[in-house]
């Protein structure tokens, strides 16, 4: 008490000299050290009155014949203090004639070197060949000394706030790494017992069990108290994050399974009446462990004990309190329902969080647009059913499916899926402000989807076997085996795709539609039709007629006609027909048109006019209307 009281009046002649105030402002680092000095003050005394306790205990029993077991038994402490006092005299030649305990709690500022010892000794005061009910009562009896150090610790900080510094970036002494050892060393020895205790009567597990609980926190506001200084001062953390993670995991998920084990005992373990509902048992058991698991994000611990204890309410309140950085525990809960697939209850919590479910499931497409729909945002419900109809498959399997058999567990299985998704965008983009140009999106790539089918009927068996009907193949995969046959109408299939996909797709595929102009001209004979001409006589109504019939002609009525259906700008943007039009286009290859592809063929230079002539008439040609005298093929 005489040392708390100089600390005391030191503290009073920096308050009048002002010297508190320029130490606070310039000198963080050392009014904390002096303000820590009497936090170890403070446990250094409390240590002393617990081994007062723990003597007179033992000095009361002398009398009983099984005092002296009982004396073995209580002694860690005090094996604790002499193994610390020996320490410090040893390193110190004027110490060497003083007793080790008077030693011990004469260097107050030495005080953790308790923690020291317990990190790199803790075999030699707790013997693994003494009988496990002496080794649980030494471990208690160690726990609960560290713990009220820390927590006087604590107090003498609450109660003397006003005099400390600016905490930020500044780590306390029982932050630091040989104090935080020194704790992990004796909680991780007590699971090692609370795991191998299914021998030992309940009263002992329960008195492990309730030390075990009280040092966990401790444990964990010392690494939480670090990691925030070293977040403050932006140095690497990276490490102590993850040791830290996966010493709360650990501690609470062995306390959780002891928790469940005395839960089975319950009215015996609680010690209340006969009378008391059985569901509030588990609830009482887990109180503490559940405040714990708050403070320090255990949210698989959290979650297991609201599954366990079915209570939804608690489990929503719980979402609400713990709302951290990255989504907190409602994310946590958004992620376990989704993995165990149970949607309706997920979506139901969105009545509740529609901020927190509309992010998680930002990466969940397959059950956003049902949020969405939800909130009414049906332009948004829209757009994501439009991502999610083209969406390939593997992009639409869940996190959870990817370690099973996902060909079962695709949200999207066949093309006929995909329609249905496009035309829910359609009703929902109707629902909402709609726009042309969206519907107009929507009902292209519907074509291009009927078009996939169209050309996967027409393609030989042999080529098609090689596909997987239901897979949704890209536009440029669609128009390239539109090449694979010389077949006229999958050469025009190839232009059909061209016009429901997009002007940017069109100008970035400018060769391959050249691609498409030459397996058109490819379809026909035109040295046969050439030679056909002239021994006929064919007059121009009659060319009109048979020029009809080739895959050029209709390619170029389907592309450039009256009736052409683009969407976007049309071919002519990209590709002009006539070479003297690339120069009203403004492209930069002014010999890229259709007439400049038609001169690369061979039949060019006998039947180039037939050819051009086929192009251009079928530009102009209106399939609406229809002749009043159409000349028949003989």
């Amino acid at each position: 008490m005489d040392k708390q009281e100089k600390h005391q009046r030191f503290l009073q002649f920096l308050a009048l000299s002002k010297c508190h105030e320029e130490l606070c402002a310039k000198q963080r680092h050392s009014m904390l050290t002096i303000m820590e000095h009497g936090e170890k003050l403070a446990g250094m005394i409390q240590l002393r009155e617990l081994q007062n306790t723990i003597s007179q205990n033992r000095s009361n029993m002398s009398g009983s014949p099984h005092s002296s077991s009982e004396a073995q038994l209580s002694g860690a402490l005090w094996d604790l203090i002499q193994l610390v006092g020996e320490r410090a005299r040893c390193n110190t030649v004027l110490l060497m004639d003083r007793d080790n305990a008077e030693v011990f709690y004469s260097k107050v500022s030495d005080l953790e070197e308790v923690f020291y010892c317990l990190y790199s000794y803790l075999a030699y005061i707790i013997n693994e060949e003494q009988p496990r009910e002496a080794q649980i009562q030494r471990a208690c009896e160690l726990s609960n000394a560290i713990v009220s150090i820390v927590r006087s610790a604590m107090l003498y900080r609450n109660e003397h706030h006003m005099w400390y510094p600016l905490s930020q970036g500044l780590t306390s002494w029982c932050c630091q790494p040989v104090v935080r050892n020194g704790l992990w060393s004796v909680a991780s020895f007590m699971l090692q017992l609370l795991h191998g205790t299914s021998e030992l009567e309940l009263s002992a597990k329960l008195d492990l069990y309730a030390h075990l609980e009280v040092l966990a926190e401790v444990v964990l506001e010392a690494y939480s108290g670090a990691i925030t200084a070293n977040v403050e001062r932006g140095g690497e953390h990276k490490g102590l994050l993850d040791e830290y993670w996966n010493r709360r995991d650990s501690l609470l998920d062995s306390l959780y399974k002891q928790v469940k084990y005395f839960a089975e005992g319950g009215h015996q373990v609680l010690n209340v009446r006969t009378d008391e509902p059985d569901e509030e048992i588990p609830r009482k058991l887990t109180s503490n462990l559940l405040s714990i698991s708050k403070r320090h994000e255990g949210y698989n611990t959290m979650w297991s004990i609201c599954c366990d204890i079915n209570d939804s309410a608690l489990l929503r309140n719980l979402m609400h309190e713990s709302m951290g950085p990255k989504g907190g525990f409602s994310n946590f809960v958004f992620k376990q329902l989704y993995e165990k697939r149970q949607f309706s209850k997920l979506l139901r919590l969105g009545e509740e969080f529609q901020e927190e479910l509309s992010i998680f499931l930002k990466h969940h497409r397959n059950l956003l647009w049902l949020h969405e729909l939800f909130l009414h945002h049906f332009s948004s419900a829209s757009e994501t059913l439009h991502v999610l109809a083209l969406s390939q498959d593997e992009t639409v399997i869940s996190e959870a499916e990817e370690t099973t058999d996902h060909v079962q567990n695709r949200f999207i299985t066949t093309l006929a899926d995909r329609k249905r998704f496009l035309n829910l965008s359609k009703i929902a983009i109707m629902a909402g402000k709609t726009t042309d140009s969206e519907m107009k999106r929507i009902e292209a790539d519907l074509k291009i989807l009927k078009l996939q089918e169209e050309i996967m009927k027409l393609l030989p068996a042999n080529e098609a076997n090689q596909y997987d009907e239901q897979r949704l193949l890209h536009p440029e995969e669609l128009i390239e085996l539109c090449f694979r046959a010389q077949n006229p109408e999958l050469a025009l299939r190839g232009f059909d795709v061209f016009a429901w996909t997009s002007s940017s797709f069109r100008r970035s595929h400018r060769n391959l539609l050249g691609e498409c102009w030459k397996n058109a001209a490819d379809q026909d004979d035109w040295g046969q039709l050439l030679q056909a001409s002239k021994d006929e006589g064919w007059s121009d109504e009659e060319t009109l007629q048979q020029l009809r019939d080739t895959v050029l002609f209709q390619a170029s009525s389907s592309c450039y006609g009256p009736n052409a259906e683009t969407i976007e700008e049309g071919f002519d943007a990209v590709l002009p027909l006539r070479k003297e039009n690339s120069e009203v286009t403004g492209l930069e290859d002014l010999d890229f048109s259709v007439e400049a592809i038609l001169m690369q063929h061979k039949d060019y230079p006998d039947a180039g006019k037939l050819m051009l002539t086929a192009i251009m008439f079928g530009s102009v040609h209106d399939s609406s209307k229809v002749e009043e005298n159409p000349s028949s093929m003989e």
